[in-house]
């Protein structure tokens, strides 16, 4: 019987580690652990893997562009990269630059399996696979520089959970509980990260949300407060005030006013243009 290959396995993640994907791995391959980015080449010459893991909680262009130096350094060297990021633009990097397999956690065990199953059988081929041509591929847009804080990274989980549910009544032990933690132990690390408490963070994102949707001017300003999470309109135009120094109908005729006066310089330039020109 043949012995398990060799997966390199790159941690790249700021937050609480978690070893569920790394422990399933292990079933095909024997894992060797990197001592960094930085010695990943003096690690492959050493350890001879069949392939790499690069598990990231929340990917930076800084880790993803040494991702890809290793790419061009070790072409034969399948990538499997794991990610809590589920980013259509990401994915499409990811194959662009000839990362073999991408992976958002968590991954379900019969897709882990399968992938695992056919890594395994690449690395056991006898004749080197094929080196595809690598593209030059710029970082997604939208990625922050470095990685983030671990006590942020920590609480990532949840400022994705509040940006997608901020329009729902929202409880501090829901999104605790997509972070891992227990309330106390949430509230505590969330004020001391961010500087605010959980409630306070969540209204700035709902009146975020309204001013964006104030500009729009598509919809009333009472249907502005529903569409944020508020179920009194009275309610909501104290905060929006507290927090903007507006009321939303100030707001909304200040934005609409600045709006046409651009459209209306806009059009006076035009206008003075010579004809042809």
């Amino acid at each position: 019987m043949n012995s398990k290959p060799v997966l390199l396995w790159v941690d790249c993640t700021v937050g609480l580690p978690d070893p569920e994907h790394r422990v399933r791995c292990a079933t095909h391959f024997d894992i060797a652990t990197a001592d960094g980015i930085a010695q990943l080449p003096d690690d492959i010459a050493r350890l001879k893997p069949g392939a790499l893991c690069f598990e990231f909680d929340y990917p930076d262009q800084q880790r993803l562009q040494a991702m890809l130096a290793i790419k061009k350094s070790f072409p034969r060297l399948p990538i499997l990269m794991l990610t809590q990021e589920s980013s259509e633009r990401l994915a499409v990097w990811a194959f662009r630059s000839r990362v073999w397999n991408y992976l958002v956690k968590p991954v379900p065990p019969i897709e882990l399996t399968d992938c695992l199953q056919a890594l395994s059988t690449l690395c056991h081929r006898t004749a080197p696979p094929r080196v595809a041509q690598l593209l030059e591929q710029a970082v997604p847009e939208g990625l922050r520089e470095k990685p983030l804080e671990p006590e942020v990274a920590r609480l990532q989980a949840g400022l994705n959970y509040i940006s997608q549910h901020y329009h729902e009544r929202i409880s501090a032990r829901a999104v605790a509980r997509s972070c891992g933690l227990n309330r106390f132990d949430f509230s505590r690390k969330f004020r001391a990260a961010f500087k605010m408490t959980f409630r306070e963070y969540l209204l700035q994102a709902r009146i975020n949300e309204a001013r964006r949707l104030l500009m729009a001017g598509t919809i009333s300003v009472t249907g502005v407060a529903y569409s944020v999470g508020f179920n009194d309109g009275s309610h909501f135009a104290r905060i929006f005030r507290r927090l903007t120094g507006v009321l939303p109908s100030e707001y909304r005729v200040s934005d609409q006013a600045k709006a046409l006066h651009r459209r209306r310089r806009t059009s006076d330039r035009i206008e003075a243009l010579p004809a042809g020109a």
